[in-house]
């Protein structure tokens, strides 16, 4: 019998960095990554680095290794590590292998084996000093593994740090140059999909930061909700009463002089800024016509990995984008 060669698994990589504010007016000394290795040391059983996230759902810290990255200006010692998702309990769907005798189809379920719980997915991330490049699962975002490294150390004894830790996405620059040459004619922020991302954000990680200028963009799109709401919460309002709204923010480009330029440069630092974070639910769209989403706007690289299962195999392809970044 031959078996089916099995096709390489599509694997997207992000990066991101992660900034500390001060504490008591003094610099956090440490790095994320020597904290994370330090916590994951102390922490040394795979059931003390698991975290329930809601809704029946756990995440835990699989495996870390300590690997060397072939950069550029040299190899740099880099830290490695997975993390996996699931639900306690949880059976797996089944159907039957469709055929010609069959004319109707119905899932089945399957229970995990004794003392396993069926993976809902794994990220793999490589942390050097303060910078991440991740690879999340199609199940789940990257704001799960920015909630797990908060919550491990915290647990690892890293409490005051984990507090101020504020990791973010990175833009891609070549996007970030699009908006400056380009120039920014409107942003159109969906109420909808922007709350929701941002809700999603703070659920998994209560401790996300939220930037002042982003705040103000937040109160905005709620303050259009509040002209239709009585008492309604934006979660009835949006997902109840099925109503909706949108922000725009335009420049009229038939003005010219010293004050349209500073309106233009106020349009482009909100484009830039919604461009370097988690949220979704906007749409760019430049002078000459280029529209930016979330999914364009970030800073990725889509590499081909050994599958392992539904997974794929180690993350060697964070490695490669470190390498990339690099040149």
């Amino acid at each position: 019998m031959t078996l089916k060669k099995e096709k390489p698994k599509n694997r997207t990589v992000y990066y991101f960095r992660c900034e500390f504010a001060k504490i008591e007016g003094a610099a956090v000394k440490d790095t994320l990554e020597t904290m994370t290795k330090s916590a994951w040391l102390k922490l040394n059983s795979t059931e003390e680095r698991t975290f329930y996230i809601g809704e029946e759902r756990s995440v835990v810290g699989m495996k870390l290794s300590s690997r060397k990255a072939k950069l550029s200006y040299g190899n740099r010692d880099c830290t490695l590590f997975s993390v996996g998702l699931y639900e306690e309990g949880a059976s797996a769907n089944t159907i039957n292998k469709p055929s010609k005798a069959s004319a109707e189809l119905e899932a089945g379920t399957y229970d995990a084996p004794i003392d396993q719980e069926f993976l809902d997915g794994e990220g793999f991330v490589c942390i050097f000093g303060n910078h991440l490049i991740m690879s999340p699962a199609a199940t789940f975002r990257a704001s799960v593994i920015n909630g797990f490294l908060s919550s491990l150390i915290e647990k690892g004894g890293y409490v005051k740090e984990s507090n101020v830790m504020d990791i973010q996405q990175v833009a891609d620059i070549d996007v970030v140059k699009t908006i400056e040459d380009e120039g920014v004619s409107n942003i159109v922020v969906n109420a909808v999909s922007y709350l929701s991302t941002l809700e999603y954000i703070k659920r998994i990680d209560p401790k996300e930061k939220v930037s002042g200028k982003l705040q103000k963009i937040t109160k905005m799109v709620k303050g259009v909700l509040d002209v239709l709401r009585d008492d309604d919460t934006d979660a009835e309002i949006l997902e109840k009463e099925g109503l909706n709204a949108k922000v725009v923010i335009s420049h009229d480009g038939r003005t010219s002089g010293n004050d349209a330029d500073i309106g233009q440069e106020h349009a482009k630092n909100t484009a830039k800024l919604l461009a370097s974070t988690n949220v979704g639910g906007y749409v760019i769209t430049t002078k000459s016509g280029t529209k930016l989403t979330n999914e364009d706007t970030v800073l990725k690289h889509t590499v081909k990995v050994k599958r392992h299962g539904k997974s794929a195999g180690q993350p060697h392809e964070c490695l490669k984008f470190a390498q990339l970044q690099s040149c």
